[in-house]
């Protein structure tokens, strides 16, 4: 079929898709329609490529691809220098392009050699580069493979174009293109290893900047819950009723409140603090609750052998109390909770039997937050379960 159909049919195409025109894409679609799964469409795939779409990135790999491609052509432009205002006489003697053989030229040929030397070395060092960001990081033999193909296709076309449009032949010539292709290579990959080191030191940086926003949202919603009116009403009234009651058990009452408040304000500043610290709160915070609701709320724990790990604060507090919240408590429907340390997998499980409130709707911003916060510190995010009778939540542990 005549190239005139193939860019009009890839122009409707490309219309379709309703693209925003450059001439990167609109060249791009031409090619993919004219030479589908060709050397030259996989170039273009890999500078189309979705996975690097910082433009300032791309710009920085296009400015340093033409530093190396003028690197490693340097000796050549140097002597074509005095070529290019040399109306007559030989374009090349031996030491232009060793081993070949002179021939007659003038500026035009030299000119046309340093742009056709340093075009060619461009675009393979581009092209190499942008794989290198767009495939597996790791090392495999297919990796391999289309390095040594690319290497392959810009050994023979610079070697093709220095034969036949230059003039230039001789075992010498590609010799220097091989040498050309391999300092690319090099120099590319460890231009490559360098921004993706780059890259992981920012990651590491934002998940940093992450975590502190956290840990602020987590200071937030502690304060919130500290001042809570219902947290200090409930408190309060139960305390009043201990004075009356059972002083004894009011002064054990108010040291328990009091520990509960003073490990939330010191925990503010820490990321992650040990399990056993987090059970300590635990055992206060489920004192005061059981105080409050008596024999209607059935908590047990199965915790063996958690001096080794690590847990984030506040976090086991808030899915107990997201279970309260949600859930009746009464002496004819008593809620049970379980924690359950499973050590083998590491991880700690809370939970809870199934009785929902009519007018409790849960956002879930509590357990996304939660969930957040495990998978910036432990690389592992929470599992929750739900059935007709039980919710449960699993936390991973940090050792």
């Amino acid at each position: 079929m005549p190239v005139n159909y193939f860019v009009t049919n890839s122009f409707r195409n490309f219309l379709q898709k309703k693209k925003r025109f450059t001439l990167n894409n609109f060249l791009f679609s031409i090619i993919s329609e004219i030479l589908p799964n060709t050397s030259l469409f996989l170039a273009f795939k890999f500078l189309n490529s979705k996975m690097i779409q910082n433009k300032s990135i791309k710009r920085f790999i296009w400015g340093f691809s033409l530093l190396l491609a003028v690197f490693v052509n340097f000796p050549f432009i140097v002597l074509n220098i005095p070529h290019l205002s040399n109306d007559t006489g030989p374009r090349h003697n031996n030491g232009g392009h060793p081993g070949h053989s002179p021939h007659a030229g003038g500026p035009v040929i030299a000119s046309w050699d340093i742009f056709i030397q340093i075009s060619i070395c461009l675009f393979f060092s581009t092209i190499l580069i942008f794989y290198l960001l767009n495939s597996n990081k790791k090392t495999n033999p297919k990796r391999i493979s289309i390095v040594f193909l690319m290497f392959s296709c810009f050994a023979a076309t610079l070697s093709l174009l220095n034969y036949y449009f230059i003039g230039i032949h001789g075992l010498g010539m590609i010799i220097t293109v091989i040498i050309r292709g391999i300092l690319i290579i090099g120099l590319a990959y460890i231009f490559y290893k360098f921004l993706m080191e780059n890259e992981q030191r920012n990651l590491v940086l934002l998940e940093n900047e992450q975590l502190k926003h956290e840990n602020l949202s987590i200071q937030l919603a502690s304060l919130k819950n500290q001042l809570n009116p219902h947290f200090l009403f409930n408190s309060l009234n139960t305390l009043s009723w201990l004075i009356n009651e059972n002083k004894d058990k009011s002064q054990l009452f108010l040291q328990k409140l009091s520990q509960v408040l003073r490990y939330s304000l010191s925990m503010q500043e820490h990321s992650l603090v040990p399990l056993f610290v987090e059970l300590t709160l635990v055992d206060n915070y489920i004192f005061l609750l059981q105080m409050r609701f008596g024999n209607s709320l059935i908590i047990f724990k199965k915790i063996n052998n958690y001096e080794n790990f690590k847990i984030s604060p506040l976090s086991l507090q808030l899915l107990i109390e997201n279970a309260i919240k949600h859930n009746i408590i009464s002496t004819v429907t008593p809620m049970h909770i379980d924690i359950e340390l499973m050590e083998r997998n590491q991880c700690i499980k809370i939970s809870n039997s199934i009785n929902k409130k009519l007018n409790s709707e849960s956002t879930g911003i509590g357990l996304a937050n939660l969930n957040e916060r495990f998978r910036i510190l432990a690389n592992h995010e929470i599992e929750i379960n739900t059935n007709d009778d039980v919710f449960s939540v699993t936390l991973p542990l940090i050792q």
